[in-house]
């Protein structure tokens, strides 16, 4: 059962975490409001000089986390509510072939970038504001994930970066993002296009309520390991309006889903579309399975996909510029 001191603290990182709050991304000490750290250029962000070389620190290790990324052109496109379990689901859909992609994902770069401010003493000095070192001084312990509202904005751009960099040299990607927009779902598709990839949409969908859960669970379950052994990052909170927000999609969708149907729709190199959906039970479903069997085909049910392809293997060979299919057809109920 959860402990009154737990709940407590529940609540107050939910009330600073509103907006305007001092935990809210645009808070008065969020790391590109830093002058050391950010200025403009031609009405830009621009990292300083000195943020510059801990980004290229921070972009480096990422890549050596998977040396065996392979150069094949090859794109998934992660998306889904927070919550919704999408690396488990990609663990499964990848299989053995998880070494071959790099994952760009913002959250890393909001972990990576916390642990260096409390190794360089800013998150002391910088990053934690007044109104939770009031409350440290009376008692109540925080720990620097609670705060990765204050490095969202920055590992955005760490993650934009790190994929910009990755699509120009061709390597295989897992681009793990909520795909709130249907608009930035289009650009996504018309950049990876233009850069020659074949990829893979896989939406996975909870509901509102089950996403809830799970954010809560999993912060809960990371404060209290934390105070128990008085050390670690603890665990990152979800603002409950970006949470809800994020459920506000047309019909009763989310927006996840809305945006990631329109990208498997309308994206010519979108070979295979999939979308998992878990039930307040929690059992996985493969909701829908679609592909293409060719770059600018028809989107269709994958089994006349895999028939269509195997049609075309009989033929006389014809070169192909793109990969035909991504991962494997795991992932399945």
């Amino acid at each position: 059962m959860e402990s009154d001191l737990t709940a407590h603290h529940l609540q107050v990182v939910r009330a600073l975490s509103r907006p305007g709050g001092p935990l809210s991304p645009d808070a008065s000490t969020a790391t590109l409001r830093n002058p050391a750290w950010f200025g403009q250029i031609d009405g830009e962000v621009a990292a300083t000089p000195g943020r510059r070389r801990l980004h290229d620190r921070l972009i480096a290790a990422a890549r050596d986390q998977v040396p065996q990324v392979e150069q094949g052109r090859r794109a998934i496109v992660l998306a889904g509510p927070p919550g919704a379990g999408k690396s488990t689901v990609l663990n499964e859909v990848l299989g053995e072939d998880r070494g071959r992609f790099l994952v760009v994902d913002a959250d890393e770069f909001k972990r990576a970038l916390l642990e260096e401010a409390v190794a360089d003493g800013s998150y002391e000095q910088w990053i934690k504001p007044d109104a939770v070192k009031e409350r440290e001084r009376q008692g109540e312990r925080f720990f620097p994930l609670e705060l990765a509202s204050l490095v969202h904005e920055e590992s955005s751009l760490l993650a934009t970066r790190l994929r910009r960099e990755a699509i120009a040299e061709g390597a295989n990607i897992v681009i793990d993002t909520v795909l709130s927009s249907p608009d930035k779902a289009d650009q996504l598709g018309r950049m990876l296009d233009r850069a020659g990839y074949a990829v893979e949409v896989i939406d996975v969908e909870v509901s509102y309520e089950l996403s809830e859960e799970r954010v809560a669970g999993r912060w809960r379950q990371s404060y209290e390991q934390a105070l128990r052994t008085g050390d670690g990052l603890g665990g990152r909170w979800v603002p409950s309006e970006f949470a809800r927000a994020v459920f506000e999609g047309p019909q009763g969708r989310s927006r996840p889903e809305v945006a990631a149907e329109a990208l498997a729709q309308g994206a010519p190199n979108v070979l295979r579309f999939r979308r998992f959906r878990t039930a307040v039970d929690g059992e996985r479903r493969l909701e829908v399975d679609q592909g293409r069997a060719q770059v600018g085909g028809q989107l269709m049910d994958y089994p006349l996909v895999k028939t269509a392809r195997t049609v075309q293997a009989s033929r006389p060979s014809v070169v192909r510029q793109r990969p035909a299919g991504l991962g494997r057809d795991r992932g399945r109920d």
